[in-house]
């Protein structure tokens, strides 16, 4: 039996998360933490959402072109 439960336990810690953190997100597009964060209290990134009190960022998101996500952060850095 303690062997299924480490087995059940290394099986769920290899899978990969479907959300990454608005830090993780900052550093693959080169983007200030607090810009992502603003990006995602203002709904500008699609399916981002609070889990736990913390936002969370579709890992889909990531496949979204840097440059499209540069430019929101240059418009939401201008306001």
């Amino acid at each position: 039996m303690y062997y299924k439960i480490i087995k059940c336990f290394e099986v769920f810690s290899m899978q990969e998360s479907a959300y990454v953190t608005p830090e993780e997100a900052g550093t693959y597009f080169n983007i200030n933490v607090e810009t992502m964060r603003r990006l995602c209290r203002e709904h500008k990134i699609p399916g981002a959402r609070k889990i736990g009190g913390q936002w969370r960022i579709p890992r889909s998101f990531l496949s979204t072109d840097a440059n499209t996500v540069q430019k929101m952060a240059e418009d939401e850095e201008k306001k």
